[in-house]
């Protein structure tokens, strides 16, 4: 199956002044700058329909709302570590697919969308809305979601991102990225992202030198056998090839693993139909992206959630949390409000 989606990145350092709680923070965080900074207006953005905030007022969002309990169901994908088998900077590429595939799950999951007829009445509390981008289309009310999920794979945009050098500032690796310069790399030059079962996560990119990275090299290129492959059976010396020979590869020969290349018209994926940035400080804007599309990547600075063990993390507590030196990818999943500091806070995974 091919998905589009459309991905909005919030390129800012905190999404807003509203309060942050971040939601099932397991990782331990390093202070390296995974998360590259991205200029507002941003430098790359295909954006072809109206931004949910055109068409949906402040006054029809709820007060709080959170993807990850919307009529009893969650709607977020899973949990993921990007620091296992070996420590690798790419808080940018897990953001990147948890948004998307998050989309992916909450599009799969409306049911009987149809035109809106003037009879309809959307003042009830089914989460559903008019999609401006369809002319019309009411995507219905939001089932229970369908499964199994659609995992995408982040292996794949280390394999086949833009590697770093000393005058690359677009590099997609280990050793940090943007979500942004992902989707503009997947829109524009890779054309699609295979789901996961085609390519499993190892944490390692071209020029890793943790773990087992420099003796998987031939792992991590952009050839088609590191893109989608499947294995066979046990290998013999017959049905093989060296790694000298792997740049050569068919989709009927096998590597050293015993492994083949999927086809590429075989290849079960997803695809980028737009993307872009939410100005800064348009709380509105980044609300109305939530609630109608589903969750949006966000930047924050990761030191003030090494001790973290839950609960909301407020600039009132600490004016520390004010600090917009970003350097670690997150995901804002929906909002929340608490009575006794009156205000809003975003819900974020990280």
């Amino acid at each position: 199956p091919v998905m589009n989606s459309a991905v909005i990145n919030n390129t800012m350092s905190h999404a807003s002044t509203l309060l942050l709680l971040i939601l099932c923070s397991t990782t331990p965080l390093l202070l390296h700058a995974q998360d590259l900074a991205i200029p507002y207006p941003p430098p790359s953005s295909y954006i072809i329909h109206p931004l949910p905030h055109h068409y949906i007022s402040e006054e029809d969002l709820p007060q709080t709302f959170t993807w990850q309990n919307v009529n009893g169901n969650s709607y977020l994908t899973r949990m993921r570590n990007q620091h296992i088998p070996q420590y690798c900077g790419s808080c940018w590429a897990h953001a990147a697919m948890s948004s998307l595939a998050d989309r992916i799950k909450i599009n799969r999951s409306y049911s009987n969308a149809r035109r809106k007829s003037c009879g309809d009445d959307n003042t009830n509390n089914v989460h559903h809305y008019l999609d401006e981008r369809t002319d019309g289309l009411l995507l219905g009310q939001l089932s229970p979601p369908p499964g199994p999920d659609i995992e995408l794979s982040v292996q794949y945009i280390l394999n086949c991102g833009v590697q770093p050098t000393s005058t690359s500032h677009h590099h997609l690796s280990c050793h940090g990225g943007s979500t942004l310069y992902a989707y503009e790399h997947i829109h524009s030059n890779l054309k699609f992202i295979p789901m996961e079962t085609c390519l499993n996560y190892i944490a390692c990119s071209s020029e890793s030198e943790e773990g087992f990275c420099p003796h998987v090299r031939s792992l991590t290129t952009c050839q088609d056998w590191n893109i989608c492959r499947t294995c066979d059976g046990f290998t013999t010396a017959s049905s093989t090839v060296s790694k000298e020979e792997q740049s050569t590869i068919t989709t009927t020969q096998k590597d050293q693993y015993g492994c083949r290349a999927i086809p590429r018209g075989s290849i079960p994926n997803a695809t980028i139909l737009e993307y872009g940035t939410i100005e800064p400080n348009n709380i509105h804007a980044i609300k109305a992206e939530l609630y109608a599309r589903g969750p949006v990547k966000t930047s924050i600075n990761a030191k003030y959630l090494l001790n973290y063990t839950g609960g909301i993390l407020g600039s009132d507590d600490d004016p520390a949390l004010y600090n917009t030196t970003h350097n670690h990818g997150v995901s804002i999943v929906g909002w929340g409000y608490d009575e006794s500091r009156d205000t809003q806070h975003w819900i974020i995974r990280n």
